[in-house]
């Protein structure tokens, strides 16, 4: 069997990151700056022949798609596959709200002095389902949602698979990525924040999963 390689790409920087706001399922175009930041990530894959592009159903990834697909030197017009299961994690109540606002609430949730020190020591499940506990609605994405939902989508892709070698672009967002490099990394690593435009690389060969860089 051949490999299936996932260059998995964070949206460009929007308005709602610029302001340093939660931003989950809610979406805000990119900023100008943003623009430029995913036309050089889109200059760094521009000689990749991607097979099929996909990108979560909010706009930010598919703005993102749009610029890297416009400096790709085989795009042949590929169409972009927008699906729901790739959108980011779903913060409740606490979507739009300041970022240092809403994390603070759900370290404190978990009994913490700072979204530092649950960042450093507690990982990715915990932090997710704080977030669930802490939002006073309690219609934050719970880490088995979450989860659930981010495996139908792997599952959809490799479902189209259309020949033994592939490659796909996949525009998604920050937790989403992340959640992928700590289900898949042969070693733990430290919660980090994706950058935006940056791009992540997982292959798929013999029913498994393999990072192989990330947040670059």
């Amino acid at each position: 069997m051949g490999k299936v390689k996932l260059y998995l790409i964070r949206h460009g920087k929007t308005y709602l990151n610029q302001y340093e706001k939660m931003q989950g399922w809610a979406d805000s175009p990119l900023t100008e700056e943003g623009k430029v930041v995913a036309l050089e990530t889109g200059k760094k894959l521009a000689n990749i022949s991607f097979d099929r592009v996909y990108t979560s159903d909010l706009g930010r990834t598919v703005e993102t798609a749009e610029i890297l697909l416009g400096q790709n030197h085989y795009n042949d017009n590929l169409a972009i596959r927008k699906t729901k299961e790739f959108r980011e994690l779903f913060f409740g109540s606490f979507e739009g709200e300041y970022n240092e606002v809403a994390w603070s609430k759900v370290a404190k949730e978990k009994g913490l002095s700072s979204n530092e020190e649950m960042i450093r020591d507690h990982p990715m499940e915990e932090i997710v389902e704080s977030m669930h506990k802490a939002d006073p609605l309690h219609q934050a994405e719970s880490f088995e949602e979450f989860s659930r939902r981010i495996k139908k989508g792997l599952e959809l892709i490799i479902a189209e698979r259309q020949k033994e070698d592939e490659n796909i672009l996949l525009v998604s967002h920050g937790v989403v990525i992340m959640h992928l490099i700590h289900k898949f990394s042969d070693e733990p690593i430290i919660p980090i924040e994706i950058n935006n435009s940056s791009i992540s690389h997982i292959e798929y060969a013999e029913d498994k999963y393999k990072v192989i860089s990330y947040n670059q």
